[in-house]
C-alpha cells in the first residue's frame, strides 16, 4: 500500500537583492509524495528520521531587564499590551509563543544605576528588602506578571530564572582597596566567608518574588563568571563555582526552595567544558546542577556543546543570553556615535538577524533545550545602560517617533526568532536529520567581508579575507576581490578598505569600510582609509597617513573587535610608531614564496610578535555553515524542519521523511533566508490504515481494562489534542490509570495504555507463545502468527505510534489475545472473538 500524500505548510523570512523582504510569510503549501531518492538526489537532501529522538525543548524567551521594563513602562497601555502579545501570545494570535524569561538579580549594565536588596553588611540578611521594591517600581515585576498571565491563559507556565551580575559590594573581595559591584577580584570575586550569606540571598530573592506571584523556575550561579568588564561583575573559577553550589547554594535551595533549578556557567561556549567538568566530576556537586547555561558571544563552538552533553547526558544545556551590540541598526537608520542617521542599512540590519538565527539553530543541533534572547525591548539608542554598552533588541521602542510613525519597531531578528519559538513548543523533541547538502562550513570568501567588521589577527589559513591589495596612488589597503564580490557591502564601490573610526561608547578601532567616495585624494592624507606601507628591517610597517601612527598587533579583550569582553584576541590597533623592526608593528607582506605584494599578499605577523606569530590580518568574521537545518517533533506529533541559508546563492535540495518514505524534490531556498516546514507524520507504505480494520479492532470496540478510564474518550483526546493532554487525562483519573504511564510516561506508553495494553513482562521472541493476561504466565495453547502487517494495521489507527515488534494470536476459550512487543516490554490486550482476527488475516491474504 502506498502512503498518502502529506501536506507541508511553510513560512519564509528572506531578504532579496532589491532589499525587499518577506517576514514570517505564509507560503503556498505543497505535498510530499511517495519518494525514493536516487543516489545523486540523496547527496543533496535533507532526510528527516522521526524514529531517532534527542533532547526535549524547554522553551524560548527573553530577559526582563530593568532597561526593558523602563522602555515598556513608558509606552501607552495599548502598546504595553502589544509588546506582551508580540512575545508571549500563541502563534495563532500573532505572538512568538515565549515560555522562558530571565531576570537579573540585583542590577546589571542594563540598569540606570547599581542597586541590590541588602546594601549594608548584614550576615543574617535581616534587612533584606523582601518587597524587592526596586523591581516593582521599575516595572520589571509588573511586566513579568502580565507575560506570565498570557502564557498561563494558553496553557503554559512561564519559566523565569534569575541571574546575578554581582553580589552586594560588602560580600566581595576588595579591588585596589575598594569593594564595589562594578569591580571583581581575580580569580574569585566572592569572599570565602560570604558563601553562605550569598546562598541565603538567592533564597530570599526567590521568596520575595514568590510573594508577588512569581515562582522562579531556576537560577544561574553567576552571569559571565569569566568577565570583569566595567559593569556589575563577579569572577569565579570553575572549581570555586562547583564547591559553592555543593556546600552552600545547593543545600540552601534544596532545603528552602525545593524544585528550583540551578544552572552553572552562564557564559560563552568556548569555555563551557571547563565549568562542566568541575561541576559534574564531583557527584556531591553534580547532584545540584540542572545543567549549564551558555552565551553566544564567543562563537558557535558546537564541539564544546557536544562534549559538555556527553559528560553527563542527564544534564541540560540552555542558551541564556545573546544580542548584537554596538548600537542599534534599523532597516533605514542607525543610531551610532550618539546620533540617528538615515541611510541604507538593510544588509547590516539583516546580518544581525541571520547571526542570531544561525546561533539558535546550531545550539539546538547540539543539545540546547531552549534559547533566551537578551533585552526584550530597548530604546532607539540601545539602552538605557549605565555604562554605555548599547545593544540591539528584537523590539525597539521609538517613544518620540524619531525613526518612523509607530512606537514599536520589530527588528529582523524578531522574525528569525519566530521560526523557532512559534513552531517548537515545549515538549518538542529533536529528531534525526541528515544534511547532505552542505556537510561543513565553507571557507571564508571575499563576499563575507562587510562594512564595519573590525580587524584582528587570526591563524593564517589562506582564506580570501586574508588576501590584500595595496594602491600606492590612493594609499588604500583593500581586501582583494571585494570589488567583485556580489554580496560584499563594498561591491561596485571599489571594494572594502582598511579604515579607522572611533565609535560612540567604544574604543577606537581599525575596520573595513567601503572604499567609495575617497577620490580625489587630499594632499594632507586626511581620509580615514589612507595608509602607507613602508619597508623596515624584518618586514613592513603600515602607517596611518592622518596622524603617523602604526598598525599594531595588540593582545586585548574581545570587545575591541565586537566580541565579548571575556575573550582574548590579537586586535589590529593604531599606536605610536616604535623603533623600526619592533615585532608588534612589523609584518610580512609577501606570500611564503616572497611574492604577492602589492596585488595579492597577506599581512602576517612575525614569529616574535604577540600571539606567537604566523597570524594574518583579516576582518572579524565567524566561519559558519551557510546552509543548515534542524528538525523537531512536537507533542501533537507535527514535524517542524527549520532551514537557514546565510549564503549569497540560492540552494536547491530534496526533502525526505524517512519513516513515511515520502518527500519532495527540487525545493529551492533563496539566499539570506530562513524557512520552517511543518507536516504531520505519515506512515510507512507497509502500514494499514484504520479504515481497513475489522470492526472488532476499531477504537470504539476497545474495552477498558482499568478503573475510571473511558477508552473512547482517551482515544479522542489522543487523536485531537496529542499526548500531553492524554497524560493529563490519565493522571486525573486516579492511581490505576496513572500507573499506565509507567515506566517512563513516553508517547508510546501513553498510546499503548489507550489501546488497553498492559505491561506483562520483559522482551519476547517469535518462538514465545502468548502470555496469559490473568497471571502473566506462559501457557501451552496453540498460537498462530498475527503477522507484521496486521500488527501495524492495529497500530496505524493510533496516530503517531511507531513500534517494531511481533504479534501473535492466542487461542484460549475462544477469545483472541493480542500481544505486542515494544521497547519497554511486552503488552497484551484481550478483546474480541478469535474469528475477528481470523477474518482479518483472511482479508490480508
Amino acid at each position: 500500500a502506498a502512503s498518502a500524500a502529506q501536506k507541508v505548510e511553510w513560512v519564509q523570512t528572506a531578504r532579496f537583492k532589491d532589499d525587499s523582504v518577506d517576514l514570517l510569510k505564509e507560503m503556498p503549501a505543497f505535498e510530499m509524495q511517495p519518494l525514493e531518492l536516487s543516489k545523486d538526489e540523496a547527496d543533496k537532501a535533507l532526510i528527516v528520521d522521526t524514529s531517532s529522538t534527542f533532547q526535549e525543548i524547554l522553551g524560548f524567551g527573553g530577559a526582563f531587564t530593568e532597561a526593558s521594563a523602563i522602555n515598556w513602562r513608558k509606552l501607552s497601555k495599548a502598546d504595553k499590551d502589544e509588546v506582551i502579545r508580540l512575545y508571549f501570545a500563541s502563534p495563532e494570535e500573532g505572538g512568538l509563543g515565549y515560555t522562558l524569561g530571565r531576570v537579573p538579580m540585583n542590577s546589571c549594565d542594563f540598569s540606570p544605576a547599581s542597586y541590590d536588596f541588602a546594601s549594608d553588611v548584614d550576615m543574617q540578611l535581616t534587612n533584606f528588602d523582601s518587597s524587592v521594591g526596586h523591581d516593582v517600581e521599575s516595572g520589571m515585576i509588573p511586566m513579568i506578571l502580565q507575560a506570565q498571565a498570557l502564557a498561563k491563559a494558553r496553557g503554559y507556565a512561564l519559566k523565569v530564572y534569575a541571574s546575578p551580575w554581582s553580589p552586594p559590594a560588602w560580600m566581595k573581595e576588595p579591588v585596589w582597596g575598594q569593594q564595589s559591584m562594578l569591580l571583581s577580584s581575580s580569580p574569585n570575586g566572592l569572599m570565602q566567608s560570604m558563601q553562605r550569606p550569598w546562598a541565603k540571598y538567592f533564597s530570599k530573592f526567590i521568596s520575595a518574588y514568590r510573594g508577588h506571584g512569581i515562582d522562579l523556575w531556576g537560577v544561574t550561579v553567576q552571569n559571565e563568571p569569566e568577565a570583569a568588564v566595567g559593569w556589575e561583575a563577579c569572577l569565579w573559577t570553575p572549581e570555586y563555582m562547583a564547591t559553592f553550589v555543593r556546600d552552600h547554594l545547593g543545600p540552601v535551595l534544596e532545603a528552602e526552595q525545593p524544585g528550583v533549578k540551578i544552572i552553572g556557567f552562564d557564559h560563552n561556549k568556548d569555555h563551557v567544558v571547563n565549568f562542566a567538568k568541575a561541576a559534574y566530576s564531583d557527584p556531591q556537586a553534580a547532584k545540584y546542577f540542572y545543567g549549564m547555561g551558555v552565551h553566544w558571544y564567543g562563537g558557535l563552538n558546537a564541539e564544546n556543546l557536544d562534549e559538555t552533553h556527553n559528560m553527563d547526558p542527564s544534564k541540560v544545556i540552555l542558551a541564556t543570553e545573546a544580542c548584537n551590540c554596538g548600537g542599534v541598526v534599523f532597516k533605514g537608520h542607525t543610531f551610532r556615535e550618539g546620533k540617528l542617521s538615515k541611510g541604507d542599512f538593510v544588509s547590516a540590519w539583516w546580518s544581525r538577524a541571520e547571526s542570531l538565527g544561525l546561533d539558535i539553530l546550531v545550539d539546538l543541533q547540539w543539545w540546547a533545550v531552549g534559547w533566551t534572547d537578551w533585552n526584550l525591548i530597548l530604546n532607539i539608542e540601545g539602552g538605557p545602560n549605565h555604562l554605555k554598552n548599547l545593544c540591539d533588541a528584537n523590539i525597539i521602542a521609538d517613544h518620540e517617533l524619531q525613526v518612523g510613525d509607530e512606537p514599536l519597531i520589530l527588528q529582523a531578528s524578531y522574525y528569525y526568532m519566530g521560526h523557532f519559538s512559534r513552531y517548537l513548543p515545549p515538549g518538542s523533541k529533536r529528531v534525526g536529520l541528515r544534511n547532505t547538502v552542505e556537510a561543513a562550513a565553507p571557507p571564508l570568501a571575499a563576499g563575507d567581508v562587510k562594512d564595519e567588521q573590525a580587524l584582528l589577527f587570526a591563524p593564517c589559513d589562506g582564506n580570501a579575507a586574508q588576501k590584500w591589495q595595496y594602491n600606492a596612488v590612493t594609499h588604500s589597503v583593500r581586501v582583494r576581490m571585494t570589488d567583485e564580490a556580489e554580496s560584499s557591502d563594498g561591491y561596485g564601490h571599489g571594494g572594502e578598505c582598511m579604515d579607522f573610526t572611533v565609535m560612540w561608547g567604544w574604543m577606537p578601532k581599525l575596520q573595513v569600510m567601503k572604499c567609495a567616495g575617497r577620490y580625489p585624494v587630499p594632499k594632507d592624507g586626511g581620509l580615514s582609509s589612507q595608509f602607507d606601507i613602508v619597508s623596515v628591517a624584518g618586514g613592513s610597517q603600515i602607517v596611518y597617513r592622518k596622524d603617523g601612527k602604526c598598525v599594531t598587533a595588540v593582545p586585548t579583550s574581545g570587545d575591541a573587535v565586537g566580541l565579548d569582553k571575556g575573550l582574548k584576541v590579537i586586535a589590529a590597533q593604531l599606536q605610536p610608531c616604535l623603533a623600526a623592526g619592533e615585532a608588534s608593528q612589523t609584518f610580512s607582506t609577501a606570500n611564503y614564496d616572497a611574492q604577492g605584494f602589492p596585488d595579492n599578499f597577506p599581512i602576517r605577523t612575525l614569529p616574535s610578535a604577540p600571539g606567537g606569530g604566523e597570524l594574518c590580518l583579516q576582518p572579524q568574521i565567524a566561519r559558519t555553515p551557510h546552509f543548515s537545518a534542524v528538525a523537531f517533533q512536537a507533542p501533537d506529533e507535527v514535524v517542524s524542519l527549520v532551514v537557514i541559508n546565510v549564503g549569497d546563492h540560492a540552494v536547491d535540495f530534496n526533502l525526505l521523511d524517512q519513516q513515511a518514505q515520502a518527500g519532495a524534490r527540487h525545493l529551492s531556498m533563496p539566499p539570506h533566508a530562513i524557512h520552517t516546514y511543518r507536516w504531520s507524520p505519515g506512515k510507512h507504505p507497509t502500514m494499514v490504515g484504520a479504515d481497513a480494520l475489522p470492526a472488532a479492532l476499531k477504537p470504539a470496540a476497545l474495552k477498558a481494562t482499568s478503573n475510571k478510564v473511558d477508552r473512547a474518550a482517551l482515544q479522542q483526546i489522543l487523536a485531537t489534542e496529542g499526548t500531553a493532554s492524554l497524560e493529563a487525562a490519565l493522571k486525573a483519573n486516579g492511581p490505576e490509570p496513572e500507573r499506565l504511564l509507567k515506566p517512563d510516561g513516553s508517547a508510546k506508553q501513553l498510546m499503548l495504555a489507550t489501546m488497553g495494553m498492559r505491561n506483562i513482562g520483559p522482551t519476547m521472541t517469535t518462538a514465545d507463545v502468548a502470555l496469559n493476561s490473568a497471571n502473566g504466565k506462559p501457557h501451552g495453547t496453540e498460537s498462530a502468527p498475527l503477522g507484521l502487517y496486521a500488527m501495524m494495521g492495529l497500530v496505524a489507527m493510533i496516530p503517531g505510534l511507531v513500534m517494531v515488534g511481533i504479534g501473535v494470536v492466542s487461542i484460549r476459550s475462544g477469545k483472541g489475545a493480542l500481544v505486542v512487543q515494544a521497547d519497554e516490554g511486552v503488552y497484551e490486550r484481550e478483546d474480541g472473538e478469535y474469528e475477528a482476527f481470523e477474518q482479518f488475516e483472511s482479508q490480508r491474504a
